[in-house]
């Protein structure tokens, strides 16, 4: 059942949701001046250590060399952050402009990613859910940060070497065109609940459990349009944070949108489908 996978089982799924960059980086295993810089130049009150989650580990003992757990240590703290920057980081602004941080000041004041509690996963179709959970183990990975008012995204660029993920790049671009026209609909959607009611499956078929509870005791089968409301979970709103490891959208008219937890086994899955009228949610689990 979707609703017990186990964290273990998510984080591999985004560990192996990744997509090769190559391999052979050099000196990824030296920290570099600059980030002892910008360790050095944060506040006194910085957060240093995030010891509710992860059964109690402060954040230094955080197993980094999984994606998930690296990127929940790079989303919450800015110490740790600062020390997986690798410099001269490439930047390119949404008007093309290129230009490259050289520094730990320079940096500093350039952006801290959002502190979510979950991520996305925009797939295809299903048959990619499949894949992602293939074993292998790759190199490179980008986030997205999906600015759904403005219509643009930053995505930051993560690459592994030795061991350890860094950030590697910052491009602030427009969205794809492959997804351009489902984005717009999200954007309402989570905007205008009017709009979003209007835009559920008069039957929405549902799988709902509780990971606490027995499998027995799940909820399946179909609910009526004007329920949705009272099974409806948090969605991303303003900033859309999704992973990109290279996935495809063979056609523009089905978008399936997992919902993640970083620290903990929560799983949503969303499947969108468009026809002539529109896109429309036609299935949730969780």
């Amino acid at each position: 059942m979707i609703g017990k996978i186990s964290r273990f089982l998510v984080l591999c799924i985004i560990t192996a949701a990744v997509i090769s960059c190559g391999r052979g980086n050099t000196g990824a295993d030296n920290q570099t001046a600059d980030s002892l810089e910008i360790a050095d130049s944060l506040d006194n009150d910085s957060t240093l250590f995030f010891e509710e989650d992860n059964d109690g580990l402060s954040m230094e003992e955080v197993p980094t060399e999984v994606f998930g757990d690296f990127i929940f240590a790079f989303t919450h703290d800015k110490r740790f952050q600062a020390q997986r920057v690798r410099f001269p980081l490439p930047i390119t602004e949404l008007n093309g402009t290129e230009r490259t941080l050289n520094s730990g000041k320079q940096f500093r004041s350039e952006f801290l990613l959002p502190g979510n509690d979950y991520y996305t996963i925009l797939l295809g179709d299903r048959s990619q859910m499949e894949m992602l959970e293939s074993d292998t183990i790759l190199d490179c990975i980008t986030m997205q940060v999906i600015e759904l008012e403005q219509q643009n995204m930053k995505c930051y660029k993560f690459t592994r070497n030795d061991g350890r993920w860094y950030l590697t790049s910052s491009n602030h671009t427009g969205i794809p065109q492959q997804l351009s026209d489902f984005m717009k609909f999200y954007g309402q959607f989570v905007a205008d609940s009017v709009f979003q009611l209007e835009n559920v499956a008069e039957q929405l078929r549902v799988k709902i459990g509780d990971e606490e509870e027995e499998e027995e005791d799940e909820i399946v089968g179909t609910i009526e349009r004007g329920q949705w409301p009272a099974f409806r979970p948090e969605m991303p709103e303003n900033r859309f944070v999704n992973i990109d490891f290279g996935q495809d959208y063979p056609t523009p008219t089905h978008i399936l949108m997992l919902q993640c937890g970083i620290s903990n086994s929560m799983m949503n899955i969303f499947d969108f489908r468009r026809d002539n009228s529109g896109w429309k949610l036609m299935s949730y689990e969780n």
